[in-house]
């Protein structure tokens, strides 16, 4: 039987390849050699011959032991590293990653597109052409360029790492990145070809935009502005999950000699995707609107990737951290967080301060004015009041940004003269 025939009647073939295996161990009463009978008839029937002589495609385990490392270096080995380390910048090298992934995803649309689904393929029902002609080997040929593609995008968890994101790593992130290298694996070995390309083809065509938009928002605020279409990625992403369930469930309803066993694997899992991308649009951006803050909500790739752009007024409505005596620190929880110019609204009657102490001279000496018509004791700027009714300087607390008075009592001031370093931090922000 040719390998077409076999794997076209995957039952068929299955069952062969099973009596053989346990007429094997039935006479030779041996595991070990259970397995390589069993492996060998898998090779010989059902493997794509084109395959064999092709690095990593020989037997499973160097695509299951790169898996494992991987998954060891996400989980384990890669936090534990970067534990006690800063971020590192990896900026210039995530942009040239991100375009070599554009450039390479834009190469194998346009290959699927040329080596059969604008050359004669069918939309319905297409199986898997094993001969040798130019474009059978050019579709297996990007077969194995689509695995190899997916070794590589190993890289956008390690830079996660790296970079201590620890909160893009999902588990619909690890779960892609872990399956879809033995996905690959499958589609080379055994059915290069046919119905089981054109979820690549839909791929391809997302991990243009998905890499292009990670690259320029790696680039820089000033090309936020034209991040605007991020909503539709995952738009488009869950649209392309839809188009495979309905591809697969066409070839199983109307008998399609494509392997039936392939195209249910190939249902449950874009079912399984589309699921855990239902739920990240509706938790990223149908129900933002009901939260009273909403935090940049990340893009998430049909790889599983995430990106997160902070806006730039967000950042600014924080200061850095500020130190404070242990004594102090209590009194601080008790002094209400200015805001920037960019808060919306402010407090009834509360006149917001600016983080900056930027304030026209104007609105000062009208403050003064109110004061002292209504007889109020006015305190000079940056003095405070003694025993003998004098006035003292003010020590100005240092900060990043965002200044806050407090006043102490010149026994807290004397112990704040001998400190040489900060006994807490406390990190204040506004709003």
């Amino acid at each position: 039987m040719s390998v077409a025939d076999n794997f076209t009647d995957f039952y068929s073939g299955s069952s062969f390849v099973f009596r053989m295996a346990v007429d094997e161990y039935n006479s030779e009463r041996n595991w070990t050699g259970l397995i390589d009978r069993y492996w060998l008839i898998v090779e010989e029937l059902i493997a794509d011959p084109r395959a064999k002589q092709l690095p990593f495609m020989d037997n499973p385990l160097p695509t299951l032991g790169m898996i494992t490392i991987y998954l060891l270096w996400v989980l384990l080995i890669g936090p534990m590293y970067m534990r006690d380390r800063k971020p590192m910048d990896l900026r210039r090298v995530i942009i040239f990653y991100n375009l070599f992934q554009v450039l390479l995803s834009g190469y194998m649309f346009y290959e699927h597109l040329m080596a059969g689904w604008l050359r004669g393929y069918s939309l319905t029902c297409q199986t898997v052409d094993y001969s040798d002609s130019p474009l059978s080997r050019r579709m297996f040929n990007l077969c194995y360029v689509y695995y190899l593609s997916k070794l590589t995008e190993f890289a956008d968890t390690v830079f996660f790492v790296l970079r201590k994101k620890q909160s893009q790593i999902t588990d619909l992130h690890v779960y892609h990145h872990s399956l879809t290298p033995m996905e690959a694996w499958i589609l080379t070995k055994f059915i290069a070809g046919g119905n089981a390309t054109l979820p690549n083809v839909i791929n391809n065509f997302v991990h243009v935009l998905m890499y292009f938009y990670y690259m320029l928002s790696a680039m820089g605020p000033r090309y936020q502005k034209y991040l605007w279409w991020k909503k539709y990625m995952t738009e488009v992403q869950i649209i392309q999950f839809i188009i495979c369930i309905a591809h697969c469930i066409n070839a199983l309803a109307t008998g399609c000699p494509f392997p039936r066993f392939i195209s249910t694997l190939l249902l449950i899992n874009a079912t399984i995707f589309l699921a855990l991308f239902m739920n990240f649009y509706i938790e990223s951006y149908r129900r933002k609107g009901k939260a009273p803050v909403a935090p940049a909500t990340p893009v998430l790739s049909s790889t599983g990737e995430q990106s997160s752009q902070a806006a730039p007024a967000l950042q600014q409505q924080h200061s850095g951290v500020q130190e404070l005596p242990l004594e102090e620190a209590h009194g601080a929880a008790t002094v209400a967080a200015t805001t920037d110019k960019a808060t919306p609204q402010s407090a009834p009657g509360v006149q917001p301060e600016d983080i900056n102490n930027n304030r026209p001279l104007a609105a000062e000496k009208e403050e003064e004015e109110e004061k002292r018509a209504s007889g109020a004791d006015g305190l000079p700027a940056g003095k405070e009041a003694t025993s003998d009714g004098e006035f003292t300087e003010l020590e100005p607390l240092e900060s990043s940004g965002l200044r806050q008075r407090i006043a102490s009592t010149e026994q807290q001031e004397r112990n704040a003269e001998s400190r040489t370093t900060p006994q807490i931090i406390v990190e204040l922000a506004s709003g």
